[in-house]
């Protein structure tokens, strides 16, 4: 009986896990999942690289839109925090020219009941200076 039991709950959560993916199709039709980058700047020296951009992302009905810009270093080990507390961004030098850039979003729910985030991720060269990037992940915690 708890085999069945147990077995019923991993399958459901295994179901809610997959059936929620972020398709192509899905970021098409919702402009809240393309977020923009702009301005991108790096400049390196031996001891690591600095990076500068301007990102933006539209609202939806369940997700605020935001615009701001973020910076840091390339030294920093985890996202830092960009100029709206509720974006993070962290910039990882792959090999020259590449860079991947990822960028979280968090915003309260229902009186701080719930947290949600999302994140995405764009591997650019050193002279893009514009480009999207695609929410990859969505998630929340209550």
């Amino acid at each position: 009986m708890q085999l069945t039991s147990v077995l019923t709950v991993a399958l459901s959560a295994l179901t809610l896990t997959s059936a929620n993916p972020i398709t192509p199709m899905a970021r098409a039709g919702n402009p809240s999942l393309i977020w923009h980058a702009s301005n991108f700047e790096t400049g390196c020296s031996p001891g690591g690289c600095t990076y500068h951009f301007n990102i933006t992302g539209a609202a939806s009905e369940n997700t605020p839109g935001f615009s701001t810009s973020c910076s840091g270093t390339t030294t920093q080990e985890d996202y830092a925090l960009c100029n709206d507390k509720h974006v993070k961004a962290q910039v990882i030098p792959e090999l020259y020219p590449m860079w991947n850039v990822k960028v979280q979003h968090s915003w309260d729910a229902n009186q701080g009941q719930a947290m949600f985030f999302a994140l995405g991720q764009a591997n650019i060269t050193s002279s893009m200076k514009n480009f999207t990037i695609p929410v990859t992940e969505q998630y929340g915690v209550a």
